[in-house]
């Protein structure tokens, strides 16, 4: 016959069963506090993309900024609220559990921990966007002054000079890649060429060059065909050179990963949305606009 189990070593088992199955509800408040605390944060943050929302599409309709950035930045904004907004709501649910077993404290602290990191991780990448948004990221090349009236080839004298027209993007470039060592970055460099809507004329040795490039065989390519292939001549050639002065100049910044050099041409399309006086002929019209933009990867 078994002997009756000790009441003391009864009542210790009785303790220790309660000591590990227990949860500390102060921690339970305390955690429960913290996430909320977190949730006006990343509340914050959405409030924050929304201005930032607003200055990319403002930048878009005054022509401030590449496609490809336009893009990129959109669909950042996009995937982040996104994220805000799983988040937030798996945040509520758990606090506003009423009963936190055991296995519920330890995925209330887990949950905790990742919330922290997360929302840190997207204050980041907000301010990062931020400062993107509010840097001036376009600079005006005149082709007058880059070409030859009729040509799209760049002469060694202005080859020579490339410096004056490329430093200032260049410089910014640089602070802000070095702003931001910790992020490993894509840079995207895009020359975006315009035209006026000077008729080019049958026959001429321009009109022969530009109609070989769109490979056209019987054809004959309208004014407005011209004219783009024109742009995109030019804006080839101008990215082409930026190119190789920052391949020379080594200044792409150790936390810079990748780099991605476009061109293309908008042709007849008006360069500046806010000029309204625009003639045929127009010089403001024969520009190519230098775009960078910088994301993190």
């Amino acid at each position: 016959m078994l002997k009756a189990f000790p009441s003391y070593l009864l009542l210790t088992l009785v303790v220790i069963i309660t000591l590990f199955s227990c949860v500390p509800q102060k921690g339970v408040t305390n955690a429960k506090k913290d996430l909320a605390t977190i949730n006006n944060q990343l509340q914050q943050h959405s409030t924050t993309l929304k201005d930032l929302e607003k200055q990319r599409k403002k930048k878009e309709q005054q022509n401030e900024i590449d496609d490809t950035a336009n893009t990129r930045i959109k669909k950042f904004i996009d995937k982040t609220n996104k994220e805000i907004d799983t988040l937030i709501n798996r945040n509520t649910i758990i606090i506003g559990e009423t009963v936190v077993e055991k296995a519920d404290w330890d995925r209330l602290r887990k949950t905790l921990s990742f919330s922290r990191k997360t929302s840190k991780n997207i204050g980041d990448r907000i301010l990062l966007l931020s400062d993107l948004i509010n840097r001036n990221m376009v600079v005006r090349i005149d082709q007058d002054v880059v070409f030859e009236p009729g040509k799209y080839n760049i002469t060694p004298e202005v080859a020579a000079a490339i410096g004056r027209l490329f430093e200032p993007a260049s410089k910014e470039i640089d602070l802000f890649v070095k702003k931001y060592p910790n992020f490993p970055l894509s840079l995207v460099i895009t020359a975006k060429g315009y035209s006026d809507a000077t008729s080019i004329a049958e026959g001429s040795s321009l009109y022969k060059e530009l109609k070989d490039r769109l490979k056209l065989q019987t054809e004959n390519p309208t004014s407005k065909e011209l004219n783009k292939e024109l742009s995109v001549a030019r804006a080839e050639a101008v990215i082409n050179l930026f190119k190789s002065y920052t391949l020379d100049r080594g200044s792409n910044g150790g936390s810079v990963s990748n780099i991605l050099y476009l061109h293309e041409g908008k042709g007849e399309t008006s360069p500046d949305p806010k000029v309204t006086d625009y003639k045929i002929n127009d010089a403001r019209r024969r520009v190519v606009l230098l775009f960078w933009s910088v994301f993190p990867e």
